[in-house]
């Protein structure tokens, strides 16, 4: 695959997790960041549908996030080997963005400080126990390999391994009670390709 050019802000966001699909696929890839602080009608008019991420593959761009992972993830080789890994595979990812969207999403962009509290103590009291509780019986019964499909990574894992990078940031306790997820993110630190680019990534809220 050549001339891939990655259009997202300069954070993680939903964005994040087809850097690190890529990223563990060796795959080379242009990071075109746009600035957050710009952010406004000139650039969504540049986006397929007023928002990022998006990607501009063989000339042509495209968008929706979970979409272009799943695009490439068929392509490089990150959805399972079986139809039933692939399912299991889209389940965790939508599983997830049910919690990224609209709950962390929310919690990010409050700018009020009450609300913004308040969100924090619904996401470490009552969100994440419960999504991630699900992840965790995911992953159980995928055989406690620490994979959510197989025994190997899928854009499942980064998926869900970005949203736990946030909710660590939020709750540095939350992954106590689940020592799968905690072997999930095991799993993906120990790729090369990732831990080169984790070194050195700027840091970000979400």
């Amino acid at each position: 695959m050549e001339n891939i050019k990655l259009h997202y802000f300069d954070t993680r966001g939903k964005g994040e997790f087809i850097r690190l699909l890529l990223h563990a696929a060796g795959q080379k890839f242009e990071d075109v960041i746009v600035p957050l602080s710009s952010w406004g009608p000139e650039g969504k008019a540049e986006t397929p549908y007023g928002q990022v991420p998006y990607i501009v593959y063989k000339g042509r761009k495209y968008g929706q996030s979970v979409a272009i992972g799943q695009f490439f993830a068929r392509k490089l080789g990150f959805y399972g080997k079986t139809d039933e890994d692939a399912l299991k595979v889209d389940e965790a990812v939508l599983l997830c963005e049910d919690l990224r969207t609209p709950h962390l999403r929310d919690w990010f962009i409050s700018k009020d400080p009450v609300k913004k509290a308040e969100l924090s103590h619904k996401l470490r009291d009552e969100l994440f126990p419960r999504y991630f509780g699900y992840f965790e019986e995911l992953l159980v019964d995928n055989g406690a390999t620490g994979f959510f499909a197989g025994n190997s990574l899928t854009l499942a894992d980064f998926v869900i391994y970005d949203v736990l990078d946030t909710a660590l940031g939020i709750d540095p306790e939350c992954l106590g009670p689940f020592p799968s997820l905690r072997k999930l993110r095991s799993n993906v630190e120990a790729v090369p390709a990732i831990r080169d680019y984790l070194a050195q990534r700027p840091k970000s809220v979400i």
